[in-house]
């Protein structure tokens, strides 16, 4: 019998030309974020017009990382008329984008299901390097989960109700950050 051995949460990253590739291995968490969210920044500001989000090796997503992932569509869409595209979706992660709102955003695509034309700029991303998921402190990672919940209910209104509590929790942690 083979030893269990636990998947590691990564994301791999690339910038080429116009294109950004985010490889989610693992759990795309709160953790995640902050350097998500950076990444993410750096390449709309280097003039990438299409983040691509690879999923085939995401187990789960929590909505933090959706939050982030929703700010990046929005920023992308706004300052570049660009676009987030997510592939090799399982069922699961697409139903998660799904009842946030995030199919409205993001284009999704299940395993396989992707056009000819995005596989094509695809070709051109072969170079990911590993992105550290360490060293935010406490009031950048407390923002990054903020902002995300609020980028969700900016895009569902219907994720209000959802996430009140949450909101009202970071704003607290916020608040006693500042004393």
């Amino acid at each position: 019998m083979e030893p269990l051995t636990k998947c590691q949460d990564e994301l791999l990253v690339a910038v080429c030309k116009s294109c950004a590739m985010v490889k989610v291995n693992g759990r795309g968490t709160f953790k995640a974020g902050p350097s998500l969210k950076r990444f993410g920044a750096s390449a709309i500001d280097k003039g990438c017009t299409q983040i691509f989000l690879d999923m085939e090796g995401c187990l789960g997503m929590d909505s933090t990382f959706m939050g982030v992932l929703a700010g990046l569509a929005l920023r992308i869409q706004r300052e570049t008329e660009g676009r987030l595209v997510a592939m090799n979706l399982t069922p699961k992660t697409a139903a998660l984008l799904q009842t946030l709102g995030l199919d409205r955003l993001v284009e999704c695509y299940q395993a396989d299901e992707l056009p000819d034309e995005l596989k094509a700029n695809l070709a051109e991303v072969l170079d990911l390097k590993d992105l550290s998921l360490e060293g935010a402190d406490k009031r950048l990672s407390l923002e990054t989960m903020l902002t995300a919940h609020q980028t969700l209910v900016e895009v569902a209104p219907e994720n209000q109700a959802r996430f009140r509590d949450v909101l009202t929790y970071l704003d607290q942690d916020l608040a006693e950050l500042d004393g």
